[in-house]
């Protein structure tokens, strides 16, 4: 399994190290698995797998070692800083632009801002987002997460409200042109139908009345999900089941974990070593 992973991960990660750039893959042939369990994780919970399968990843882990790893702020990227850069701050001092209720106060209120987290060789560096980016040589990866994805299409799209277009636009600077990958986490709770770049078009039509509408920043592939993430730790298929749910499950994601009995089972022990996680 792991010498397989290492070889999609070499491709993916030059197409992210995720759901790769061609967006959908081939139908999968059926198969009698031996066994299907269905597992339930809240958004936390799917934000923690996420960070944890990252943590794990064996390209992610060679850059650790030889190279730049730049982690950008945002809700997942917190969790993602934890783990890899041992990140102890208060919840939602890692956070930017964020989305919450109408009326509601933001998550970062009130908390002292700790900027972009530049790792080289592993160890916290002192660089500036923007020189950390024109430092980054092609196998060099940058996480930043989404407010949308289409997982089927491989779209995820960044709600982009700076004037200069912020995080997004300085990276894909770089990005587009080789140096670094972008590499995208993000919760199957953002999964929409919509194809992202019609929405793109749309949030971005200049004759409009805008009110309360920012742009959308599309980029193609590169999708790092709680699947990717259970596909870290065993060879197995996963697909959805449910979404949704009550009681704390609102926003959530059932996921059906296929495969022999050891490796669902392996699967099940990554998912159960995130349950409890508590609400951002």
């Amino acid at each position: 399994m792991k010498k397989g992973l290492i070889l999609l991960c070499v491709v993916a990660v030059a197409g992210g190290c995720g759901r790769t750039a061609e967006g959908t893959e081939e139908s999968p042939v059926m198969k009698n698995y031996e066994r299907i369990a269905t597992v339930r994780l809240t958004v936390a919970e799917g934000k923690r797998l996420i960070a944890k399968g990252i943590a794990a990843n064996p390209v992610v882990r060679e850059r650790m070692e030889n190279g730049i790893v730049i982690i950008t702020r945002g809700t997942t990227n917190t969790y993602i800083a934890e783990e890899l850069a041992g990140l102890d701050a208060t919840r939602g001092a890692f956070v930017t632009g964020h989305i919450v209720p109408h009326g509601s106060q933001g998550v970062s209120t009130g908390t002292e801002p700790v900027g972009e987290i530049i790792l080289v060789d592993g160890e916290r560096s002192d660089m500036t987002y923007t020189e950390a980016l024109a430092m980054m040589g092609p196998d060099d990866i940058v996480f930043k997460g989404a407010n949308m994805l289409n997982y089927n299409l491989g779209q995820a799209a960044v709600n982009i409200g700076a004037p200069d277009g912020g995080t997004v636009s300085k990276l894909r600077a770089y990005t587009d042109e080789g140096y670094g990958r972008w590499i995208v986490p993000a919760g199957l709770e953002k999964d929409t139908s919509w194809d992202l770049t019609l929405c793109a078009r749309v949030a971005g039509d200049e004759t409009a009345d805008r009110t309360g509408t920012v742009l959308l920043n599309v980029k193609q592939g590169d999708i790092y999900t709680e699947i990717e993430a259970i596909r870290e730790f065993a060879d197995v298929d996963v697909f959805p089941a449910a979404t949704g749910g009550v009681r704390g499950a609102e926003g959530g994601v059932s996921l059906m974990i296929c495969g022999s009995r050891e490796q669902v089972d392996a699967a099940l022990e990554a998912v159960a070593s995130v349950y409890g996680e508590p609400e951002f």
